[in-house]
């Protein structure tokens, strides 16, 4: 497993390195584990910006500029719109500034000649290894009714980000270049791992994931085979079709020896379909619809700015006149933990501004990425490769549970953006160049 690291690094870049490592290995195992990572990451960061004896990092307009902008939109997007309102709320930039961290971190990693993507393949797979053992070793949270969870991660969020995580674990192993077999066994393993962690924690929202990212490695695939030479192409087609076989045959597989999989999925589908007729509202999936409608109702009533944080939102709701007994439910549900969906979530607290705010910082690192993805350097594609696909699980399990919301998914968030934009847009500052 070795990262073909260069040895002149200075004792700066490898306590970089350390902090690349460490921040997914403790991202869902080690409550706050991944806000030492950012802030050892920002400290050092304002170190080479202040210090005269540090190489100076250098930005590269525009592209610099924007992605800095996108970082620190949803921070922008919060304080529009609480001055608006009149009303400051400290604890609504706890997730926004994180981010906004992360911007600055990017602008140094990026300096550095390091191959972050290298330092990731090992440890996701790796934080994955270890979620498990401790999920296994640790009794259930009783409040879960047998769903997997952590101390500090509720089961929809470790199921979305395990399956997150376990994909990208698997699709490391698929791309060209020498791997040895250690690491290969490393990352086929925290992969599965992953996914099993995934169906275990009964998190629907993540497992909606897969026909998008099948997609993406479909159209990645067919873009490869247009570049090949003609001996190539019929291989290719053939390897194509066989992993689709593959990942299809493992997938009925799954459904079929997996109760808690099946069960759910089975549940999911007459939940929604007694919600559209009216024969059962109050169901998981059911008072999650409801609370989409009602959200999606309440936020055009302040579509500029939003209402700010839950507690404000809930003092506005009380002599609003969608505050009826059709969307109790939904109301002390949303009240109690969050609206479940990242585009409402930024809807209602930050208005239009917030969401346009989203919605770039997903799109604006995802646009970068795709222009990248048949890159020459082996690192600069498969971090564009991860970025796509991990951008993509973020959006669409975003769509019925928030990811950007907590502090430490956004501090995840921002860093592994930052880290994977770090390496496909690597430029050594002047001095640094190994």
């Amino acid at each position: 497993m070795k990262l073909n690291l260069n040895h002149a690094y200075t004792k700066l870049d490898w306590f970089v390195i350390l902090c690349v490592f460490m921040f997914p290995v403790t991202f869902l195992t080690v409550r706050h584990g991944v806000h030492v990572s950012l802030f050892a990451l920002v400290l050092l960061a304002t170190y080479h910006f202040w210090s005269a004896k540090a190489p100076k990092i250098e930005l590269n307009y525009p592209i610099d500029a924007l992605i800095l902008l996108t970082f620190a939109g949803l921070f922008l997007s919060v304080l529009l719109s609480q001055v608006f309102r009149g009303a400051m709320h400290f604890a609504a930039f706890d997730g926004p500034s994180r981010i906004l961290l992360a911007g600055l971190v990017f602008l140094l990693l990026k300096s550095l000649n390091i191959p972050y993507i290298r330092i990731l393949g090992i440890a996701i797979p790796l934080a994955l290894i270890c979620i498990f053992g401790i999920i296994v070793l640790r009794p259930l949270d009783p409040n879960w009714m047998g769903r997997y969870s952590m101390y500090f991660v509720d089961p929809n969020t470790l199921g979305s980000q395990a399956f997150i995580l376990g994909s990208l674990s698997l699709l490391m192993i698929g791309w060209g270049g020498k791997k040895s077999t250690p690491l290969i066994i490393l990352q086929a393993l925290g992969g599965i791992l992953g996914l099993y962690v995934s169906v275990g924690s009964g998190s629907r929202g993540g497992w909606l994931i897969t026909p998008f990212i099948l997609l993406l490695i479909l159209l990645l695939r067919l873009g490869d085979i247009s570049h090949a030479s003609n001996l190539q192409k019929q291989k290719m087609w053939l390897q194509t079709l066989a992993i689709c076989i593959g990942i299809c045959f493992v997938s009925l597989i799954g459904f079929y020896f997996s109760e808690k999989l099946s069960t759910r999925i089975i549940s999911g589908y007459f939940e929604i379909l007694h919600w559209f007729t009216g024969a059962n509202l109050d169901t998981s999936a059911g008072t999650r619809l409801s609370m989409w409608k009602f959200g999606f109702q309440f936020a055009s009533e302040s579509l500029l700015f939003g209402y700010g944080e839950e507690k404000n939102m809930m003092q506005v709701l009380q002599s609003s006149p969608l505050n009826i007994a059709a969307n109790e439910i939904a109301i002390n549900t949303m009240a109690l933990t969050g609206p479940h969906s990242d585009i409402l979530s930024k809807l209602l607290s930050a208005g239009l501004f917030g969401l346009g705010a989203y919605l770039s910082l997903l799109l604006v690192p995802f646009s970068i990425f795709w222009e990248r993805r048949n890159a020459l350097d082996f690192n600069v594609k498969q971090a564009a490769r991860i970025g796509l696909f991990y951008i993509t699980g973020i959006f669409i399990a975003g769509l019925s549970n928030e990811q950007l919301s907590l502090k430490y998914l956004c501090t995840f968030y921002g860093l592994m953006i930052a880290v994977l934009l770090a390496q496909v847009l690597h430029r050594p500052s002047a001095g640094r160049i190994n």
